[in-house]
């Protein structure tokens, strides 16, 4: 189920008051990084109440099948860490490194996916988890190489799905949250290395260093 339009304004309508009970709310250590973003977009109790959403839809869907995570690095890592520890299902788990950003806010246009050796998924139940659908560009690279290998069933679920046009179409199975055509950072999200470490995702003020 994916949060609406006008549920999304009234999150960016009550922001400052999320920025202000959750900069209180921090140790000194994160305060000063909290500080770098220009609002807050999604609160951790937000992003947790849809990641345990997510995960029992799976639960469901899934039920009976010993499922093969294939799960995108380093932005997914919060992310894919928080629905694993909520299925109740077997699992195998494999990591991809893959972005099209490379360090930036806007995408280079080019791919690169650090396949594992042995990387087989013929016949497999493949669960395909990132942080963020953008381009589209990844994801579709990801998913062509899974189809190509013929897998049993494919799903592709990530927590965010920007509202924009798609350089490549990716077929989505579930996403936690739509949101605007925005650079987010946090929850394992970065700019540059920084901002992984943290609980909230938010946008980056344009103002703050790198």
């Amino acid at each position: 189920m994916q949060v609406t339009r006008n549920a999304c304004r009234a999150a960016c309508a009550t922001s400052a008051l999320a920025f202000y009970t959750l900069f209180c709310s921090m140790p000194s250590s994160v305060t000063g990084v909290i500080q770098d973003l220009e609002r807050i977009l999604l609160t951790p109790a937000q992003i947790s109440e849809r990641v345990d959403a997510m995960a029992a839809r799976l639960n469901v869907e899934l039920a009976g099948k010993v499922v093969t995570v294939v799960a995108l690095m380093d932005g997914g890592l919060f992310f894919v860490a928080d629905l694993l520890r909520k299925l109740e299902l077997p699992v195998r788990l494999y990591t991809l490194s893959a972005s099209s950003y490379q360090g930036g806010t806007a995408t280079t246009g080019e791919v690169k996916v650090n396949w594992p050796a042995n990387f087989d998924m013929r016949d497999q139940d493949v669960l395909l988890l990132d942080d963020i659908l953008d381009t589209g560009l990844t994801l579709s690279a990801i998913c062509e190489r899974l189809i190509a290998q013929q897998p049993a069933s494919l799903r592709t679920c990530v927590l965010l799905s920007k509202r924009r046009e798609r350089l490549r179409e990716v077929p989505l199975d579930d996403a936690g949250f739509e949101i605007d055509d925005e650079f987010v950072v946090g929850y394992g999200m970065d700019y540059q290395g920084r901002f992984r470490n943290l609980p909230c995702i938010g946008i980056l003020n344009p103002n703050s260093p790198s």
